[in-house]
């Protein structure tokens, strides 16, 4: 297409195109389609480049910024693009469709997971209520008849229900023991030999074997470290309850980076976790072991994700597991 003929199809596309001058504080071009989406400036503005010189100044070179403003009822998503000089390119366009189908989609998410959650909640508190009951109604009737050492085990068995109804209400409350969290630049070398340290001396009583390998490079985060450590804690809990049993049981925990992330990964040799079951271990209450919360994994991702980060399952050969977890990296300079 001859180059003469490209501003003819910018104006005719039915996205809006601006071309702004933050320098001189210029609005250079615009097309039809732009034109259109802001017939009315934003609300608090006399002019539409008005909005895009106050609400997006002047970046970084290379640099993308994108924002949805509402207008009217409607949802304008935008994009701004910084050039090498002082120059702004912002492409918009009508989203009201997307945004509102993407608002059904969230919500469904949510009902779903709360559908799940109640679902959980009750077979997790109802089996003990039942257990409780059961065993109160048998103890009620019979305990004029029943041997004093037939009392206590009917008492301790009503002990041992009680005490996994607790153990499910600290589970609860700890999973909101980090509403706020204060991300800061951490050295991830430190706060994992620190980890190690309480570590090694708890799989010494387990009698797990233990390993921690650090490379040579700085690695540097934006996260809590309180956070951070607690669900490394969590993580070694579960790993440490999938090793009962074996013969050789071994954690290893190391960290590695590079200018853009740092990737820690925690591995053991228990039974694994199979593919299809990968994701529905970080669901709240999912547990394959009698007796468990099912908490652990759903708030160490909970705390990951508010850092930024990501926490995945993967299997190892011949047997084992990884939990692979990556946060953004800061470099060491900017701390």
């Amino acid at each position: 297409m001859p180059a003469r003929q490209w501003p003819e199809v910018i104006a005719e596309i039915a996205s809006g195109f601006m071309l702004l001058d933050y320098a001189s504080r210029t609005l250079l071009w615009q097309n039809r389609a732009m034109r259109r989406l802001f017939a009315s400036p934003p609300p608090g503005y006399d002019q539409t480049e008005e909005f895009f010189f106050r609400e997006c100044p002047y970046g970084k070179v290379g640099q993308s910024l994108q924002k949805t403003l509402v207008i009217q009822e409607r949802t304008i998503g935008y994009t701004v693009h910084y050039s090498g000089s002082s120059l702004g390119l912002i492409l918009a366009a009508d989203i009201t469709g997307q945004a509102r189908q993407q608002r059904i989609a969230q919500f469904s998410d949510v009902t779903n997971a709360y559908d799940r959650l109640f679902f959980h909640l009750a077979h997790e508190i109802g089996n003990p209520i039942n257990s409780i009951k059961m065993t109160l109604d048998v103890l009620i009737s019979n305990f004029q008849s029943y041997s004093r050492q037939t009392q206590l085990e009917y008492l301790g068995n009503l002990q041992t229900e009680f005490a996994r109804m607790e153990l499910l209400l600290r589970s609860i409350r700890s999973f909101n023991d980090f509403e706020y969290l204060k991300l800061q630049a951490t050295d991830l070398q430190a706060l994992l030999r620190e980890v190690s340290h309480v570590l090694q001396a708890r799989m010494q009583e387990e009698k797990v074997g233990f390993s921690l390998h650090l490379q040579s490079r700085p690695a540097w985060s934006d996260c809590d470290p309180r956070a951070l450590q607690h669900a490394l804690n969590l993580i070694a809990d579960n790993a440490i309850e999938s090793l009962a049993g074996r013969s050789d049981p071994a954690v290893g925990l190391s960290l590695e980076a590079d200018e853009c992330f740092c990737r820690i990964r925690f591995r053991d040799n228990g039974g694994g976790v199979p593919d299809e079951k990968k994701e529905e271990a970080f669901l709240p209450f999912f547990s394959s072991k009698p007796h468990h919360a099912g908490l652990g994994l759903p708030l160490a991702r909970k705390l990951l994700t508010r850092m930024n980060g990501t926490i995945d399952l993967r299997s190892l050969q011949p047997a084992g597991t990884e939990v692979f977890i990556v946060l953004p990296a800061v470099l060491p300079h900017e701390h």
